[in-house]
């Protein structure tokens, strides 16, 4: 297994120097975030590099960049099916979510990714869950010809959005698509902030399904994301069962950097995900 982490950003700071501080403090591969340019950035952000307006000239720059620092871009996060929905009751704002998709495939596969995140919708008092299951699976098989063509996963993240609520379900969600290029991005953090269980179980379920895995913990006591061992995620447990079925890709740490000391985090966070290989 390889270590990467979601890009972290300070404003001012060029993108060669932050793929650069990635990385020097040991990580293997970078995590980039698709994003509209209207949306409003805290001042250490994840987005604002991937503009869907200006996505072929943002491609090349962060490919260039990249390649030149050495790192792998191994995925990207489609953030903007938070708000265009794949399972929107409008279809107007599905048929928007599905083009957003296909043109962050074309930029995937231009930056070398081989996966895409994918939520895969929102079930809420107006959408029910039936129908959200109904929606989602019929825009994801519509988009399986592209992401075969363009050797991208569409890797379909647990989050918490009322739906997809067991592995058993998130298996048979998968399994129902009947495509090798559709799989899991299982976020580990994710399953307990969501109250879904425990991470091990859903690697065991999921097994091969299982593209990609993001890490971040999760304190019982504070009901809320932590720095990785500082919750309660029994890691041990975790990488056991990803060993078990097999897993071999990336560990992506998934969490927000110091307010200060922003070298220190991305050293000391890379050496805690090397040490989360060796157990």
């Amino acid at each position: 297994m390889r270590i990467a982490t979601d890009l972290w950003h300070r404003r001012g700071s060029s993108i060669v120097d932050e793929l650069k501080l990635i990385k020097d403090a040991g990580f293997d591969g970078v995590e980039f975030t698709f994003s509209e340019a209207n949306e409003a950035l805290p001042n250490v952000s994840d987005r604002g590099y991937l503009r869907i307006e200006h996505i072929n000239d943002d491609v090349e720059a962060l490919r260039k960049a990249s390649s030149g620092v050495g790192l792998e871009v191994h995925s990207v996060r489609s953030g903007l099916l938070w708000r265009y929905p794949l399972t929107s009751l409008d279809s107007a704002v599905r048929g928007k979510a599905i083009d957003l998709v296909r043109r962050e495939l074309e930029a995937c596969h231009r930056l070398g990714a081989s996966a895409l995140l994918i939520v895969p919708g929102v079930v809420n008092e107006d959408t029910p869950y039936d129908k959200a299951y109904e929606l989602a699976q019929g825009a994801l098989r519509g988009l399986i010809k592209d992401a075969e063509d363009l050797g991208v996963s569409l890797a379909i993240e647990n989050v918490c959005n009322n739906f997809l609520q067991s592995p058993l379900e998130f298996a048979r969600f998968i399994d129902e698509l009947a495509s090798p290029m559709v799989g899991a991005y299982l976020d580990v953090g994710n399953v307990m902030d969501c109250r879904l269980g425990y991470p091990q179980h859903w690697v065991r379920v999921l097994g091969g399904r299982v593209k990609r895995v993001h890490i971040k913990d999760y304190s019982l006591g504070l009901r809320g994301i932590v720095d990785l061992f500082n919750g309660d995620v029994n890691w041990p447990a975790v990488m056991g069962a990803l060993r078990d079925v097999g897993y071999n890709g990336y560990l992506t740490a998934e969490l927000h950097p110091f307010n200060a000391a922003y070298e220190l985090y991305f050293k000391q966070l890379a050496e805690r995900m090397r040490l989360l290989l060796r157990l």
